[in-house]
């Protein structure tokens, strides 16, 4: 009998399911939406715990069928999105709505704060940082909600409650830790920023720690009713989506790349242990894979598409709604058709809103410079996938200098489907581009997690042995690179021109 390994990834509009054989390969991808982000409150985002457990059992009971029996799943791993918090009681049972990492609830009371010029000690620390942490959403709870506070057990993380409803043990885990920045260095938590925050004992609330591979507990009876999985089977500890997508994507030692083209872009880069000054051009966590870290970097992709197409694609998309053709298709098309593919003069800045890891870009604005009375519309289309090809390898000759080189990129996310963006890339950015055929790379990376915790594979090492699933592989080309290099620099040269204007 054939053995696979589940992958299940938790983010805030669908959860994923995956089986996977023994090498990797994706057998099974089933979808199933989230309950929608509700908004009570200006600035809430939050979504029912015990709905998002039922949308995952359902989710994994649509993988049976198709020759896939639960008698075959030797392990499953999890992946989910980070930022948030989810709090249960001593009994397991949900204490309040979950807060997801959309939320800015924190942030708002720090605006009214401001104004009243209370609560200076905690603005001070906080300093407008991140309002998901958890020592931020914490102090916001025990001083708004602290009946529910004083209830509290168990601060989670989303995949950690959807772990515990699996096996009815309670963890959190390194990689979510270290994007709350809970970790020293040695990768033990550190509370004494709660002590700072006056929230000694909220240390208390904070389950043991586990590294995504390591075995968490397993299906229980009452799960195996729920989820159709055999009482018994391993559950891994899973990690941060982020950390588990570089996994996914094959990236397990320093110097790996993988690049997501979603909602955001983001160059996912493993490094060794960083420097602290590396901290200063990249956000950096800890890595899916023993002993690495993850420096990360990116823009708002996914957010500046969607801009652009509502803004200057209304026919192609009304095409697409009414052809039931994908709108991407459709603009691609034409530009693949134009004389020169649509190459011009035209330089795109894509910022729909500010890049949030380019220094001295921070205030930049969406601009299309050079159009004339001959410019034609799949100009303008190519021009837009320039520049978001472009912003993003600015950010990754950031990445560049931390692990001095960088060999070929795994390109994954929905972007990678292009026609058009892995040429470009591989021409910007000088190196080959590889596009995965992988649906779900956070769901694969929770799988092999799930495989070292198993014991099917000795370590990460030998899961980097493993062959990348490879749909096509763009290569750099001598007059494409030249193209696209000069287009980089007048790129730049037109922010160092604009830079003042933003401001």
């Amino acid at each position: 009998m054939c053995r696979y390994l589940i992958g299940i990834d938790r983010g805030t509009t669908n959860i994923k399911a995956a089986v996977y054989d023994l090498k990797g390969n994706e057998i099974k991808v089933k979808s199933h939406p989230c309950e929608k982000v509700k908004n009570p409150v200006p600035g809430y985002a939050e979504q029912d715990m015990e709905q998002m457990w039922k949308d995952t059992s359902d989710t994994i009971k649509m993988l049976w069928g198709d020759g896939i029996v639960p008698e075959q799943i030797a392990a499953v791993g999890l992946s989910g999105q980070g930022g948030g918090m989810f709090l249960i009681d001593e009994n397991g049972t949900p204490i309040r709505k979950g807060i997801v990492s959309l939320d800015t609830r924190v942030a708002e009371a720090a605006r009214v704060w401001k104004q009243e010029g209370s609560h200076q000690h905690f603005l001070e620390l906080w300093k407008d940082g991140n309002p998901t942490v958890p020592e931020a959403l914490l102090y916001w709870l025990k001083e708004y909600e602290y009946t529910q506070y004083s209830r509290t057990r168990w601060v989670l993380q989303c995949k950690d409650w959807i772990r515990y409803k699996l096996t009815g043990e309670v963890y959190y885990e390194t990689t979510d830790a270290s994007n709350g920045f809970l970790l020293d260095e040695n990768e033990n938590y550190r509370f004494d920023f709660l002590n700072q925050y006056g929230l000694e004992e909220a240390a208390k609330m904070f389950p043991p720690l586990l590294r995504p591979w390591e075995k968490a507990g397993c299906i229980t009876d009452q799960a195996a009713e729920e989820t159709g999985l055999c009482p018994g089977t391993l559950v891994a500890a899973g990690g941060h989506d982020v950390a588990m997508v570089a996994l996914g994507a094959g990236c397990t030692k320093s110097g790996e790349l993988a690049t997501v083209l979603g909602t955001f872009g983001l160059n996912l880069l493993v490094i060794d242990k960083p420097h602290i000054m590396l901290e200063h051009f990249a956000k950096i966590v800890l890595s899916g894979s023993k002993d690495c870290y993850l420096m990360m970097n990116g823009g708002n992709t996914g957010a500046a598409t969607e801009w652009f197409i509502e803004t200057f694609c209304k026919a192609e998309k009304n095409k697409a709604n009414e052809s039931a053709e994908n709108v991407f298709d459709i603009m691609e098309d034409e530009v693949l058709k134009a004389p020169h593919e649509g190459r011009s003069n035209i330089i795109c800045h894509p910022f729909a809103e500010p890049p949030f890891t380019l220094e001295g870009w921070e205030h930049a604005r969406f601009g299309i410079f050079g159009l004339t009375s001959d410019t034609t519309r799949p100009q303008i289309i190519r021009a837009f996938y320039e520049g978001i090809a472009i912003e993003m390898a600015m950010s990754l000759e950031i990445l560049n200098k931390a692990v001095g080189g960088i060999d070929v990129m795994r390109l994954i996310g929905g972007g990678a489907n292009s026609r058009l963006w892995g040429q470009m890339f591989a021409d910007v950015c000088g190196i080959p581009v590889k596009i995965l055929d992988i649906k779900e790379a956070g769901c694969r990376g929770a799988a092999f997690n799930a495989g070292i915790a198993a014991g099917i594979y000795k370590d990460h090492k030998e899961v980097g042995k493993l062959d990348d699933p490879v749909k096509c592989i763009y290569y750099p080309q001598k007059e494409g690179g030249k193209y696209m290099r000069e287009k980089k620099e007048r790129f730049q040269d037109l922010g160092r021109l604009l830079i003042n204007t933003w401001k």
